[in-house]
């Protein structure tokens, strides 16, 4: 193992810390705002699957991961703001 490759805990693969990275944001984002990774993954890229595929290996592309972060910048709202924009 190379230094920048961590363990997946329940696999054998490795995954990138720039990966490890964004899956740690995106389940920030997740608890502040209340959204599932269903609907995380729908409303950003339009991929439901997307963060679940992610927990498994998925390595997404630059491109995919300003995109997430794009989406939860302009998404960083508590639930409750949401409900009074409306």
């Amino acid at each position: 193992m190379t230094g920048w490759e961590i363990s997946c805990i329940s696999c054998s693969m490795t995954i990138h810390p720039a990966i490890r990275l964004l899956i740690a944001e995106i389940e920030v984002f997740r608890g502040k705002t209340g959204m599932s990774s269903t609907a995380f993954g729908t409303l950003s890229l339009n991929d439901p699957k997307f963060v679940s595929d992610l927990h498994k290996g998925r390595t997404p592309s630059l491109s995919t991961m300003d995109k997430v972060r794009a989406f939860m910048q302009a998404n960083d709202r508590a639930p409750s703001e949401h409900a009074g924009a409306a």
